[in-house]
Formats: C-alpha cells, sequence, structure tokens
C-alpha cells in the first residue's frame, strides 16, 4: 500500500508540473500591438445594458443603465437607479454635453461639453476614452511602437510608454528602471518642483502602461500616472464573454487616486448588441429649467 501510494503520489506531482504553464516570452512592442489590435472590440453600432456601483470617497451609488453608441460618434445614457424608472438621461458627442434630470425634487437640464463633467467627476474625461473605457478597449494607446518598451510582469505582457528627461526629473529614474507596480512622486521633492515651474499648459506628462494576458493577448489592466496632477488611474478588465467572433470584458473596475480623493467605479455588461442602428432622443420637457453648471 505505501509503495502504490508513493507511486501515485509521483505520477501526481509529474502530472501538476506538466500542466504547470511556462512563463511568457518577452516579445516587441510592435508584436503586441498588433496582437492587440486584432483582439480589440470593434463595431459601428452598440447597445448594452450595464449595472454600475460609484464610489466617491464616503458617497456610494448603484444604479443600472442603458447605453446606445455609434463608433466615434455619440453615446447616448438612460440612467435607472430603482424600479425601472429613468431619472438622468445624457447625450455625449466629441464636443457637447446635454443631460435631462428628471428626478422629482431636481428636474433641470443641461446643455455645456465633457470639461464640465470632468469637473464635476474628478476625471478628465475625452469622447473617445469614454467610448472605450465601456467596451473594454485600450484608452489612449499610441500605435507607435517606439513610443514603447516591454517586459514581463506577472505572468503578463507589459507595454510601458517610454519617456523624456522632464518626466525623467519628476519620476526620479528613467523608465528602464521603472517599479511596474506603482510610481511614487515626492511633491517636495526639489526636481519635481524645479520642473513643475516649467510645464506649460500644452504639457502632458503621462505615464501609461498596459497588461495584455499572454494567451490572446487582450487587455487586463491599464495604470496611467498623470505626472503635472499628481493622479493615478487604474482600470482593470475581466471576465471576458465571445459575441460573433470577439471577446469582450463583462466586468471592468476603474479607480482615480489623487492622493486626496478616491475615486471607484465598477462596470458590469449584462447584455450587448451591434445589430441594430439606435436612436439618441433627448427631448427638454415643457417647464424644466436650465442649468448653467452641473
Amino acid at each position: 500500500m505505501v509503495f502504490v501510494t508513493l507511486i501515485l503520489s509521483a505520477c501526481s506531482k509529474k502530472k501538476e508540473m506538466s500542466e504547470k504553464k511556462e512563463p511568457p516570452r518577452d516579445r516587441t512592442a510592435g508584436y503586441l500591438l498588433k496582437r492587440y489590435e486584432k483582439n480589440q472590440f470593434d463595431y459601428e453600432w452598440m447597445g448594452m445594458k450595464v449595472s454600475a456601483e460609484f464610489k466617491n470617497n464616503d458617497a456610494e451609488q448603484s444604479f443600472k443603465a442603458t447605453i446606445r453608441m455609434k463608433k466615434d460618434s455619440a453615446i447616448w445614457i438612460s440612467i435607472t437607479p430603482a424600479l425601472g424608472i429613468e431619472v438622468i438621461r445624457l447625450l455625449i458627442t466629441e464636443d457637447s454635453l446635454k443631460m435631462l434630470s428628471k428626478i422629482p425634487d431636481n428636474r433641470y437640464y443641461f446643455i455645456g461639453d465633457l470639461a464640465q463633467l470632468s469637473d464635476k467627476t474628478g476625471i478628465d474625461l475625452e469622447f473617445e476614452m469614454l467610448q472605450n473605457l465601456l467596451i473594454g478597449n485600450a484608452i489612449g494607446l499610441d500605435r507607435d511602437e517606439n513610443k514603447f518598451r516591454t517586459e514581463i510582469n506577472d505572468d503578463k505582457h507589459l507595454l510601458i510608454s517610454k519617456y523624456k528627461r522632464k518626466m525623467r526629473r519628476m519620476v526620479g529614474v528613467d523608465d528602464r528602471k521603472l517599479e511596474s507596480d506603482s510610481i511614487i512622486l515626492n511633491q517636495n521633492d526639489p526636481r519635481y518642483q524645479r520642473t513643475m515651474k516649467r510645464v506649460n499648459e500644452n504639457d502632458e506628462l503621462i505615464i501609461s502602461r498596459y497588461w495584455l494576458e499572454p494567451d490572446h493577448y487582450r487587455l487586463v489592466k491599464s495604470v496611467f500616472n498623470d505626472l503635472i496632477q499628481a493622479r493615478v488611474m487604474e482600470v482593470r478588465h475581466s471576465q471576458f464573454e465571445d459575441f460573433e467572433d470577439q471577446t469582450y470584458p463583462t466586468l471592468t473596475n476603474l479607480s482615480v487616486n489623487d492622493g486626496q480623493r478616491l475615486l471607484t467605479m465598477e462596470i458590469e455588461i449584462l447584455k450587448i448588441a451591434t445589430d441594430k442602428t439606435y436612436e439618441f432622443p433627448i427631448e427638454i420637457p415643457d417647464g424644466y429649467p436650465k442649468k448653467d453648471t452641473l
């Protein structure tokens, strides 16, 4: 019996060793960008039912929403927090934002742009970024392979944006010595303060990192360090589903941290459709006052 037990144990260990995956081989930035581009979700029209949870320091809110999108054109959102009764309707384009609040004690409409919504939420929102976030595609991923270096991190392919001398002064190390998991800025460091004095309004000092899983080169995590605002945004994608020869993450987690305020959002896609065109109605009822700010 002892002999049989030893044999079975040895076989079991051998099987475990044979099933253990080899670590992925490091690839060039060009290779990873091409493989990811083949796997990002492509559409012209999109309809979604989602469930979302939003937290901002001590505030917390859960809601469901219907989302319609035309790629590079419009995003329409209807928010229904309870009992299927719509309370907010939004229509977002590249240069405009229309919002209708149907909350009984707070009815109004607003016409402005995404910059005002960015100020309200604490996230620098752009139209393309918002569309990519909702469907799980990469945000701001430059297709120029010369702008990235690669490494293996946590058994995943990592694309790290190369950065210039100004960023190196602020971070303290160049991109090849950068720790993969975090970037810590010391705003009291004289190098940081000297560099900030030379920053102008057209500078965009953001370090971007993208993690791709090695089996299908799907995007599972992105981290953006805004050195000017000393702010970190992290996006995680998980629970991928197959859909018409494509895949998309049903779960997306977003966090934004500026050291004083932590904002998190979880978006779960419940249903998706790409086989129809959509209208984006947003009619202002009579008697609704106009708001100039959100």
